[in-house]
């Protein structure tokens, strides 16, 4: 699972983004990281292989400059710097992260959809710069066996459509619908200031309204500062297409036509509330990481719906945190490729007093 960081408000983006992304980047993130600020009608973009650290130290990307941004750090998996985030479009108007998978939504039909959409974006003119000589896990595959990440697919899709005409909006809830994954995406447009475009089908972001009115997005409110007074902290909801500004989102008229995803209900909060503690305790010695502790709740859910398992897991732990009870150890971790080393976060209960 990625880790997400974003904020629209009267202050540098970048210090904000960078501390809140260091509060969370070991939940699932780490491996490659990047970010994108808005000013002026342009976006200045840049990723590593690597975490924030490496971000820092490889890249100009603390001086960029904006008050409205968002930082992402991908978890684990295949391809060069080119497969982390964001991916933007090829007149470099639309940057695009996300945080998820295919999961349930992929098919045979699925995957030749994204197949033959990649085909005619190429066709179109779009180009897609992850473009890998080989083919890559369950990832969109063009006639030459190469491979292209599906966020990169995704952002040109998304492209495609507002240079069509359609509004950001609507854009990404057609593109969601069409290509249904069990994912949250976000858009920043060069045309388009201090706003943040946000697709959420089942993957967890919190959106916080600080009383200055300054708004903070991200995977887990775990991340927000903690010097701030938030008024509002929200999960967006589910299979909706928000537009968020500082001072609060508005949710679009354009739904993600996605029906089957499960709500989080009191009954099933407080079963995985019982659990986890239950779970989590006694474990200083043998913590655990954050993808078992979201697996541990699996069988809670509807089946035959797509699971928010983990936004209800993050928020609980953000309920033990308040309580005084979450505890954090840090575990060294290889890096994505030799020569890069990371840390991954175990969690455990931990005695209050």
């Amino acid at each position: 699972m990625c880790n997400i960081a974003g904020y629209i408000g009267k202050r540098q983006a970048v210090p904000i983004l960078i501390e809140m992304m260091k509060k969370q980047e070991g939940f699932g993130g780490g491996y490659y990281t990047g970010m994108t600020t808005q000013h002026e009608g342009k976006l200045h973009s840049t990723k590593v292989v690597g975490d924030v650290k490496n971000f820092l130290d490889e890249t100009d990307g603390i001086h960029f400059p904006g008050t409205t941004g968002f930082l992402h750090s991908r978890s684990n998996s295949s391809g060069d710097v080119e497969w982390g985030h964001p991916f933007l479009s090829s007149d470099k108007s639309v940057s695009y992260i996300a945080n998820g998978s295919a999961g349930s939504y992929l098919t045979e039909d699925i995957k030749s959809k994204r197949n033959r959409t990649a085909v005619e974006l190429e066709k179109k003119g779009y180009i897609f710069a992850s473009k890998s000589p080989e083919a890559i896990g369950n990832y969109p595959v063009l006639p030459d066996n190469s491979s292209i990440h599906m966020s990169d697919l995704i952002c040109q899709y998304i492209t495609h459509f507002i240079d069509s005409g359609m509004d950001t909006d609507q854009a990404m809830s057609k593109v969601f619908s069409e290509l249904p994954s069990e994912v949250v995406g976000l858009i920043l447009r060069n045309s388009i200031p201090d706003r943040i475009f946000v697709s959420r089908v089942n993957q967890p972001m919190m959106v916080g309204i600080s009383d200055d009115g300054d708004t903070y997005l991200a995977t887990t409110a775990i991340a927000f500062p903690e010097d701030v007074n938030f008024k509002t902290i929200d999960l967006l909801p589910h299979s909706t297409t928000c537009e968020v500004y500082q001072g609060g989102y508005e949710v679009s008229t354009h739904p993600i036509q996605i029906h089957n995803v499960a709500n989080i209900t009191p009954y099933i909060w407080h079963h995985a509330y019982t659990r986890l503690e239950e779970l989590l305790k006694d474990k200083e010695d043998n913590p655990l990481p954050i993808g078992e502790v979201i697996n541990a709740c699996v069988d809670i859910w509807p089946k035959e719906e797509v699971r928010q398992g983990a936004p209800m897991v993050y928020e609980i732990l953000r309920s033990f945190k308040n309580e005084g009870r979450l505890g954090v150890t840090l575990v060294p971790a290889k890096g994505a490729f030799d020569g890069y080393e990371t840390s991954n976060f175990r969690i455990y209960l931990a005695d209050p007093s």
